[in-house]
């Protein structure tokens, strides 16, 4: 075809200055080998003709990212999720757009106010920082880097990241700095739904563990059928277990900081 003749006759056009990272056990999509798009991995072992993607691509119907639903909430298959409930998009020139995953944002609920790094500033462990049912939480970033833009939006609008965690409620573009190992340690693809389902189960055995060590027999607090929790129920639970159920989800150690405004 005329179409896949004009396509490799660019490989020696390849775009310069875009790191290529390829996690081991992954393959680059076609369209990417040949430097038509900077950075795209495959997740289909290259069933080109039932890929969304390539049939965009190719002049057919609009894309419509990708997502997944379980029971811990959506997933944009094509990102990588950290255990701390934070997702990492590989970008044009390799930087890195990380941000809170539709697990977390259930969670948390509404969210009130965002804290956010400033530009050119390290990320650490509390470079982000949430406040959401009256806790101070701060998120795990899922790779290393230093900031290169923040999402500012988030100042007066942080509930973005309730009602759009993947796309306009992103948090921080990274400029990483230990790439390769970081995605290594993250979840991607069925790994990551795989996850989210466990998630789900993690959670019910954390809040049925904590209600067991209330000695208030009072709580009338009971799952939904089927064991796993609704995560308005949430709503219902006294402010020290709640706290605790955030603490294991986000893996942080809680303190009584206030929040930086």
């Amino acid at each position: 075809m005329i179409l896949e003749k004009k396509l490799f006759e660019r490989i020696p056009e390849r775009l310069t200055g875009c790191r290529k990272i390829v996690p081991d056990g992954e393959q680059e999509c076609v369209w990417a080998e040949a430097g038509v798009i900077p950075y795209k991995l495959c997740d289909l072992g290259f069933d080109c003709i039932n890929c969304s993607f390539d049939i965009v691509m190719r002049g057919g119907k609009e894309l419509i990212p990708r997502r997944v639903l379980c029971r811990g909430g959506k997933i944009c298959t094509h990102r990588f999720y950290s255990h701390c409930h934070t997702w990492a998009k590989v970008e044009e020139n390799a930087f890195v757009r990380i941000g809170l995953d539709d697990f977390g944002q259930n969670i948390l609920g509404p969210i009130e106010k965002i804290c956010l790094p400033l530009r050119d500033e390290k990320i650490g462990k509390k470079s982000i920082r949430l406040k959401a049912r009256g806790l101070n939480i701060p998120l795990m970033p899922p790779v290393e880097g230093y900031v290169e833009k923040v999402n500012e939006d988030l100042t007066n609008q942080p509930q973005l990241a309730n009602t759009s965690p993947y796309e306009n409620g992103w948090l921080v573009l990274l400029r990483p700095t230990r790439l390769v190992k970081n995605l290594k340690k993250l979840f991607y693809g069925a790994a990551a739904i795989q996850w989210f389902e466990v998630e789900m189960y993690r959670l019910a055995a954390l809040i049925t563990t904590e209600i067991n060590r209330k000695v208030d027999k009072q709580l009338g607090i009971t799952l939904p059928d089927g064991g796993l929790p609704d995560f308005d129920m949430l709503n219902e639970l006294p402010q020290s277990i709640t706290k605790r159920v955030m603490e294991q989800c986000f893996l942080y150690c809680h303190t009584h900081d206030t929040f930086k405004e």
